[in-house]
Formats: structure tokens, sequence, C-alpha cells
């Protein structure tokens, strides 16, 4: 029994009302038998709310973020109807490839131009199964992997399906989804209608579009309080022995919400608008909505959230736990749920399919510990003053920003144990030689330690990839030795190599070796470390004073790993400006792995940078004798 077959029955309640009525049988249409041979009744609230929207003429945008299976294709077909019937106009649909679109037009839509009368009898000129001209406009069924698709066409109504499928940019024009608006910029009553499951975290279109609107959700009253709610993963409970014990718990009541009260309860539910919004010049969190969802102005009692143009951007989520379908019952999500936990694969189809919700399981395994909890395990030692007697050598690294140089000490240990010392800026012209001077006065700091003796950074890891590249590897040519510059790369082809050093090269004018390094790869390191909670091996330890505020954790822990697959990367959080310390702690991680050899090596007594008091010289040893200029990096065999 499948949805893609549409019934005559249903197409006609549609076009022969203006509003949608309040409730709408979804027959399965047979060919063979010419009668319904079943009812399917998906919840009316969804329905109702879609149609609404296609109606409003304040809603200029659609976008549906939503599991599998809720009957978006059955939304398209209905709506085509109607506008070929009511409100014509050119109509395109894009599907993600030309198979799909083929499907789509013969098994889909092509079913309500060949067997709704009232649509056929508009039907006049070309006919054929991706294109169809009728009275006052004109259907074309296009793919999203061709850029000629959104060439000479003026679009009135555009609905695009599957679009986390599409490409990022198609025949090198652009992303498909603004190809598709630009063509319905000359029309001033249009309606823009996405559709998709969900994908990767991070690199997800539904996800992306769906933020950019109001976001709707569908609120339901409880059957014990009937106070209304949303339908969350993380109120779903159960047993592992008993998936038929799976229930919601009211978030007011506490109350289990079972399999038996979905139907009425989802029957009387409501879409709200959630996202917070400007009006009358006051914020505003939505309190108050009108029958499509929208959110009102608590002052002028109109929808308040609304676009440049003073339309509204629509945003509906749904997911399976809405649907009135037996093989989406709770027991059953519960039972995929619990499978789901043990396989990282099944969990990235769980939460995309029946979920509705962007996934990577690359982001869940190394996610960062919260910042809150970094600064909070902070210790009582004063690493400027003494140095922990564990410590083999002081490293230091440098990132280049064009007004500043932010520099960070680090400590370092046998067996990778790590102490943050100091963290700093040199304010300044990166390229003028009064803060490049500074700099150097500070990197040429001398630590104590416990022994009494004094410590220099035996090594600096400096990037110089962006601002003045080359002023900066001319600035570390009369260095090299001590100063390495470094610039990092995270590209689809190098990213998932073992090598933390891709790549060793000479400047030919600056005559200054910069190495290449694999930042995808140190940057999971770096996550792990971060989350390592026993102190010892690989351990990162920060000190309790002021330099190692809140905001440095906050800068710390700016990124985060989105995507899969391909397409995973790690990118700055949403509102998170500043990461220069966790770039930082990345390169000394780099520069501990370059050195490890040598930092295995040395004692208590005999650490690395150890200053000589007849000779104060940094750099005394000869590199080229030391390392080979491609320096293979360990494969981690004893990381744990």
């Amino acid at each position: 029994m499948s949805y893609s077959r549409l019934s005559i029955r249903f197409l006609r309640n549609i076009l022969d009302i203006t509003s949608p009525p309040k409730k709408i049988p979804l027959t399965v249409w047979s060919k063979k038998h010419k009668n319904p041979e079943a009812q399917i009744y998906p919840p009316k609230s969804f329905q109702r709310a879609w149609l609404l929207a296609m109606e409003s003429p304040l809603i200029e945008k659609i976008v549906l973020a939503k599991s599998a299976r809720v009957g978006y294709a059955i939304f398209i077909n209905t709506s085509v109807a109607w506008l070929v019937t009511n409100d014509p106009g050119n109509i395109m649909i894009v599907q993600n490839t030309q198979g799909d679109a083929e499907k789509f037009a013969t098994k889909e839509i092509g079913r309500v131009f060949s067997y709704c009368a009232p649509v056929v009898s508009k039907l006049f000129g070309k006919n054929t199964s991706t294109e169809k001209n009728f009275y006052g406009g004109d259907l074309s069924v296009v793919w999203a992997t061709s850029g000629s698709s959104f060439r000479l066409v003026t679009i009135k109504y555009l609905f695009m399906d599957e679009v986390s499928g599409y490409l990022d940019n198609v025949d090198k024009e652009g992303d498909p989804i603004d190809l598709g608006i630009t063509r319905t910029e000359s029309e001033a009553q249009r309606k823009i209608v996405l559709g998709s499951t969900p994908k990767e975290a991070g690199t997800c279109k539904i996800t992306r579009e769906f933020l950019l609107t109001d976001q709707r959700y569908l609120y339901v009253p409880c059957p014990h309080c009937q106070h209304k709610q949303r339908l969350k993963l993380e109120n779903f409970r159960y047993s592992p022995k008993d998936f038929l014990s799976a229930h919601f718990v009211c978030v007011k009541c506490s109350g289990k919400i079972k399999e038996e009260h979905k139907f009425n309860m989802v029957d009387s539910g409501e879409w709200r608008a959630t996202r917070e919004f400007e009006c009358c010049g006051v914020h505003q969190t939505p309190e108050k909505w009108d029958e499509t969802g929208s959110a009102l102005c608590c002052k002028c009692g109109e929808p308040g959230d609304t676009n440049e143009r003073g339309k509204l951007d629509a945003g509906f989520h749904i997911w399976s736990a809405y649907n009135d379908n037996p093989n989406t019952a709770l027991p059953s999500i519960a039972g995929e749920y619990d499978k789901a936990k043990k396989d990282p694969l099944k969990m990235q189809t769980f939460m995309n399919t029946k979920v509705g919700v962007e996934y990577s399981d690359a982001a869940h395994a190394l996610k960062l510990n919260n910042f809150e909890v970094l600064y909070g395990r902070r210790e009582y030692y004063s690493p400027t003053e003494v140095l922990p007697e564990q410590v083999r050598c002081v490293l230091a690294t440098v990132d280049t920003q064009k007004n500043r140089f932010e520099y960070h000490f680090w400590a370092i240990g046998e067996r990778g144990e790590i102490w943050a010392v100091n963290y700093g800026q040199v304010l300044g012209d990166p390229e003028d030689e009064s803060t490049q001077a500074k700099l150097i006065s500070i990197l040429s700091t001398e630590l104590t330690l416990s022994s009494g003796n004094k410590l220099s950074v035996f090594a600096v890891a400096m990037d110089c990839n962006g601002h003045a590249w080359k002023a900066m590897l001319e600035f570390c040519a009369p260095y090299q030795g001590w100063i390495f510059a470094i610039r990092g790369e995270s590209s689809t082809k190098t990213k998932f190599k073992s090598e933390f050093t891709l790549t060793y090269k000479v400047h030919p004018e600056a005559k200054c070796e910069y190495r290449s390094l694999n930042v995808h790869q140190i940057k999971n390191r770096a996550a792990e470390r971060l989350n390592n909670e026993l102190p010892g091996k690989n351990y990162i330890h920060f000190p309790f004073n002021d330099v190692f505020d809140i905001q440095y954790f906050q800068m710390l822990t700016a990124e985060e790993l989105k995507g899969s697959g391909t397409n995973v990367k790690w990118d700055k959080k949403t509102g998170q400006s500043r990461n220069e310390p966790w770039d930082l702690l990345v390169y000394v991680l780099w520069l501990y792995d370059f050195f490890r050899p040598e930092i295995q090596q040395a004692s208590p007594s005999e650490p690395l940078g150890l200053i000589d008091p007849a000779s104060q010289k940094h750099g005394d040893y000869d590199l080229e004798h030391t390392y080979v200029d491609h320096y293979e990096t360990s494969n981690y065999e004893d990381y744990g």
C-alpha cells in the first residue's frame, strides 16, 4: 500500500472546495479494480496546515523538513491539481536526478493529469511525461543535476523535492535551490515549496533552509492534562525488554502518552511557529498563532515574523511519531531506535528517515566537551613561576591575525601530557618590525623548572597562512630550526590521510621552508585530547588564573564536526567568531608529533631547551642531520 497511488476521490474533494474540509479521506486508488481498496488517514493537521499555507497570500515560501513517508508527494500532487484548476500559472517540480524526475512524472504527477477529470479538462497543447500545457500555464518536471533545467523559464509555483540530495554547485552555475528560486523573481504572488528528508549534520540543505524560516512544529494536547507540547525524542521512553511499553512523557504532568492516545492527540494538534522575532519595535517569543501556525505580534495582532518583502517563510517539521501508521507506531519506533543505538550507520538512517533531523555519527563520536566542563576542571598550578616537574620541554604556537600575533606556551611531559602555560597577544601590524621584535622577545622568555634551572622554548609552530603569507615566511626565515612555518590544509583529497604533515616545501623567494598540515586529522586528535578526563597520558591541564578565563574556553571549543562521509569538516559553531586557542592547540599537537622521538628521550634532569649559562642560543641543533624533509608522522599505535 503506497501513498504514491493517488485516488480520484481525494483529488475531487480538494478541487471542489475553497478551503480544505475538516477531514479528508485519503484512499488508495487501484488501477486494476477501479475502486479504493483501503483508506489511509494521515493526520488532518498535516494536510490542513500545508494547504492553508498554499492558499495564504502572506506565505511565500514553505519548507518541509520531514521524516520519510509523511505524504509530501501527495501534498505536491494535490497542490498542483488545485493550482491547475483554480489559480493556474507556470509550475516547476524539481527532483534530484533525471531518473527521479522521470519516475515522479509518470508514477506521481502523471496520474493526476491522466485520471483527475477536472485537471484533464484543462489540458491543451503539449502533453509529454515531463512537460504539460494547460489553460493559464504549463508544468515541467526537471532535475537539479542539470543547470539547463533552470534556464529560459519563468515560474510562479516552484516545488523542490529531496533538496538535501542536491549538488552544492551544478554545472558551475551555483546552488540549484537558488537557481530555481531565481526563476520566480518576476512573480509577485509566487509560491516556493522545498521539502526533503534531512541528511548529514552541518551540510544538510533542508536543515539550512528550515532554520531560515519561522520553524513550525506540531503541538499536541496531553491526553491527561491537555497541555500542548511537541513530541520529542528526548521525552521518549521504552524498556529494551518490552517495546510495547514505549511512550512519551508529558513535560507538564509526567503522564504516559501511549500509542492509543496518538490519533486523537494529533487530530487536535496545532502548528506553532517557534522562532523569536521583532515586530512593532518589540523582540518577541511567539505566544499567539493563527490557524496556519504563523506567530502573531503581541501589539498589532498581525503575523510578525516576516521577511524583507513583508511575506512569511513558513517552515514545518514533522516526524514519524505523529504518523497514524502501524509501521510507525511507538513500539516500532522503539525497536528501531534500540537497534540504531548499537550501530552508527543505523543511527544515521534512524535520525534522518524516522526523526527527520540532520545527523552525523562523526560529530557525535568527536563532540567536544562543553566549555564550562573544561573551565570547571582548571587546576591550581603557576606555570609562569615554576613548571611542573614532569616537563620535558616547552613548545610555543603562534597564530597570525591582521592586527596582532596570538601566542600560546605549552609545557610537554612524557606520554603526551600537556600543561597550558600562558596565552596572550602582541598587538600591531604583523609586518611591522617592532611588532615582530616584541613577539621574538616573548618567545625568548625563560621559564623555571622545579629544580631551579632555566628552560627556553624549544620550538615554535607559526601559522603563516592567510595574512601576509610571503612576509611572514620572510620573518620566519632567519629563525628556521626554531620557528617552523606552517599552513593548514583540509581538502577532501587529503583530510582522510593518516599523516599529520602533508607536504614540505621551500618558498623560492622568501627562502623559507614551510609545511602543510592535515588539520582535519589533527583537530580530531585535539578533540580526543580535550575529552580525555583522566590525568596522565595525553591529558591537557589548564591553570586556575585570569588568563584562562571563560572566554578562553569558549574559543577553545569554538568548532564542531559537521557532516559525515566525505563532507565531514570542522567548522565554527553558530554565533562563534573566534577560535584562536583551538587553532593554537592544533599547532602544538603537530609540533609535539614532529618532535616526539626527541621528547621521549628527554628526562627531568636533561629536558629539551635547558639553558646553558655559558651559551644561551636558540636552535643550536642541526636540523638537517636530525630530520628529513618529508617527515613521517607516527601511526599512533600507542595512543589511547
